[in-house]
């Protein structure tokens, strides 16, 4: 018996994210992934977190780590990511 081979994946282009909620320097990101479930679309969810600082060059960074002083902006960010998640369509 021949094993059958996989089709490479072809890369996917990066998509944007539906939603972004920013408090100074932290942000929430919201994506949008859209599957198939037993014949039904679905619309699943996720998000992602960063802060931003400039280096000694001054350029932009971004980084998932989190001072003591960002949990609290963390959480604000996380709560309005909630809320806009929930209000969408097919989400209970």
């Amino acid at each position: 018996m021949e094993k059958s081979k996989k089709a490479a994946a072809e890369p996917q282009p990066a998509k944007a994210p539906v939603k972004v909620f920013v408090i100074e320097d932290v942000s929430a990101s919201v994506f949008a992934r859209q599957f198939q479930v037993r014949g039904d679309d679905r619309t699943f969810y996720s998000v992602s977190f960063s802060r931003s600082y400039r280096d000694s060059l001054g350029k932009r960074k971004y980084i998932k780590s989190f001072n003591l002083e960002d949990l609290g902006k963390v959480v604000a960010v996380a709560q309005q990511a909630d809320e806009f998640i929930r209000q969408q369509p097919g989400v209970s």
